[in-house]
């Protein structure tokens, strides 16, 4: 947005300049005019400009930066978001990089993350000019930081809003204001920046049922409560609670299915019953209108969430074929993947020595991860046996770009209990976590555990 010139023709129609017509009214009555710039995507600038603050420019610099690399690419709406966190984050972290692209690729990359978007750390990293390991710690960092307090956004008269408490509640707010937009007839891009500005500096209200909204808003109100609520009692009724309220809330299922479930197959139970109220709430019609970019259309993560749950149970029960059916589906319906099931149907397809599909599966996604480095090595030695001249190259790639695994399979170094909440490209918390995913497929191949200690001592 940019105030109304002075000598700009007044609002009013009267074909008169501003300052020789309704200018001193306004003034005295504290009403600033504005007016739309004639480029939405200049207007996008005017708002990094005008409308954020930044007392280090060089956090500017890196917000003009990423609109340049960003601007045509996606929706302003989702531009401007991304821009509003940075501005928070900057504002309060103060981060400094030596390299330009840094930042730029990190929130590009969280763009991606929180609206659905298509897209590796490998690309981004490429793209700006920078390692995969910068990207993803810098990403990582930022995540966090959001986790504790976005969109803790100062009002005008700085009293502060209270902050969700994790990526569920910025999931939350996101879909809100996707949900919001939709509904909206916005004629420029400066709209829907005034529009979001108003929303996000609105002061946050309790989660109760409340007038005027359907019972299935009201359920999906108490779910997000149940995500951020750390007794697993309150959890387990709040869950109940928004059945009661509306039967077809799906994450209600997936809370029941983490919290309540006394066994794999109870858990089994509740993630299949919330899929299968999924699929009837979105509708056939539905499934094959938006096949191929699920994720990024909010109302359908509680649904995918459920299909992955119900599949890695199928798993955790040794139904493997099963676990692999909805594993190749959610991959149809988001082929970019933002839940990492490319990872657990390719232990899926070694398990159960498919050695082929695994083999397309990483030609497809081509990741340069510990997880597809590591199992490549598998998958090779399901298709060609031992054979340390075939397998060398792939025991080459993926010790160059993790080495800390092979110490956590060969047991020198003693695994955690517990999976590391974040992990870095090419780092130890990679390495956990793969480990801990995989290690019963390279324990059952002692020959492959010998030709790895091998290629350590050289």
């Amino acid at each position: 947005m940019q105030k109304l010139g002075r000598n700009d023709p007044c609002h009013c129609g009267s074909n008169l300049k501003y300052k020789k017509c309704c200018l001193d009214k306004d003034e005295a009555n504290k009403i600033a005019r504005i007016t739309t710039p004639a480029n939405p995507e200049a207007a996008l600038y005017h708002f990094i400009e005008t409308e954020l603050s930044w007392p280090n420019v060089f956090h500017q610099l890196i917000a003009e930066h990423f609109t340049n690399q960003t601007i045509g690419f996606y929706p302003h709406d989702q531009l401007a978001a991304i821009l509003k966190m940075w501005e928070h984050y900057a504002n309060a972290v103060v981060p400094v990089s030596k390299k330009p692209g840094v930042f730029p690729a990190a929130l590009e990359y969280i763009l991606c993350q929180n609206f659905g978007h298509q897209t590796t750390q490998q690309e981004l990293a490429a793209k700006y000019n920078i390692s995969a390991t910068t990207l993803s710690q810098r990403a990582n960092q930022i995540f966090d930081y959001m986790d504790e307090h976005l969109p803790s956004i100062s009002e005008d008269n700085g009293s502060p809003v209270a902050p969700p408490n994790s990526r569920f509640a910025l999931e939350q707010e996101m879909g809100a204001i996707s949900s919001l937009l939709e509904n909206q007839n916005f004629a420029s891009i400066e709209e829907v920046n005034s529009f979001m500005q108003k929303h996000l500096n609105e002061k946050p209200t309790p989660s109760k049922p409340k007038k005027g909204i359907s019972k299935a808003e009201q359920a999906s109100e108490l779910i997000y409560d149940a995500w951020d609520e750390p007794n697993v009692k309150r959890r387990i009724k709040l869950a109940q609670d928004a059945l009661l309220l509306y039967p077809g809330s799906v994450d209600a299922y997936n809370i029941l299915a983490e919290s309540a479930a006394a066994s794999p197959k109870e858990r089994a139970y509740y993630y299949k019953q919330g899929m299968l109220i999924g699929e009837q709430e979105l509708g056939e019609a539905f499934f094959k209108e938006h096949k191929g970019h699920f994720w990024g259309y909010f109302p359908t993560r509680p649904y995918m969430r459920a299909k992955k749950g119900y599949a890695e149970t199928c798993a955790d029960m040794l139904n493997i074929p099963e676990a692999i059916r909805h594993y190749r589906e959610l991959l149809e319906l988001n082929p970019g993947d933002n839940q990492g099931v490319r990872e657990l149907l390719l232990s899926a397809y070694i398990e159960s020595s498919a050695w082929e599909d695994a083999e397309d599966l990483i030609k497809k996604y081509d990741d340069d991860s510990a997880y597809f480095n590591y199992s490549r090595i598998l998958a090779a030695f399901g298709l060609y046996g031992n054979s340390p001249t075939e397998l060398a190259p792939f025991f080459k790639r993926a010790i160059a770009q993790n080495p800390h695994v092979p110490a956590f399979l060969l047991g020198k170094k003693r695994l955690p209990r517990e999976m590391p909440e974040y992990i870095g490209w090419g780092d130890v918390n990679e390495a956990i976590a793969y480990v801990l995913l995989n290690n019963y497929l390279w324990q059952s191949n002692p020959g492959l555990l010998q030709l790895l200690a091998s290629r350590k001592k050289r």
